[in-house]
């Protein structure tokens, strides 16, 4: 998936929203964030066109951490698959951890009922796949759509790990990555 936001008008506002909502998370907490003060704050004139509620809010800060991340990973060097890809899933978590406070707040929002969140299911699909096409790993046929399920799984649970990680390199992030990788791998060359 290629980046073309900075030349496409709709994808630039999607970008000030994003941004002009985690600015806002910095002190205010995300039940307290209402669509008329993003909208007023944002300064977008077809606000009500882009985004219909909150939810369309959180979909657009994931493509916003993809479209972060796409930077960082134009001069990545090749390696093999597991390096590859616990070096990318690591680059997001560094780009989470910049807006910390606010995604915190987000999912902080769901904790009654984390089933609410499943509407994001899809785009952290698409993330995963845009962040697998910049590594050696396969995505075709049926063991390709394992391994994309087996790697949602993996930053979803690294995410937990995330979340509680208060430590400032994101040890215990990149120790529960790399442990899962591990599991992964040796369930791959089990089903081999």
């Amino acid at each position: 998936m290629q980046f073309s936001w900075e030349n496409n008008f709709v994808m630039r506002n999607d970008i000030k929203i994003a941004e002009t909502v985690l600015f806002l998370l910095k002190n205010k907490n995300w039940n307290d964030l209402s669509l008329e003060e993003i909208k007023k704050k944002s300064k977008i004139q077809k606000f009500d066109k882009l985004i219909k509620n909150k939810k369309t809010i959180i979909k657009k800060i994931n493509e916003y951490f993809d479209y972060k991340l796409s930077f960082r990973l134009k001069n990545m060097e090749q390696s093999n698959n597991k390096d590859m890809i616990f070096e990318i899933l690591m680059m997001r978590f560094d780009i989470l951890q910049k807006y910390r406070k606010g995604i915190l707040s987000i999912f902080n929002s769901f904790k009654g009922k984390p089933q609410d969140l499943v509407f994001l299911l899809p785009n952290i699909i698409d993330s995963i796949i845009f962040m697998v096409n910049y590594t050696n790993v396969s995505t075709k046929g049926i063991k390709g759509q394992l391994k994309i399920k087996g790697i949602v799984i993996i930053y979803i649970s690294s995410f937990f790990a995330w979340m509680n990680d208060d430590t400032p390199s994101l040890d215990k992030t990149m120790i529960t990555l790399d442990k899962n990788l591990d599991q992964a791998g040796k369930i791959l060359s089990f089903i081999k």
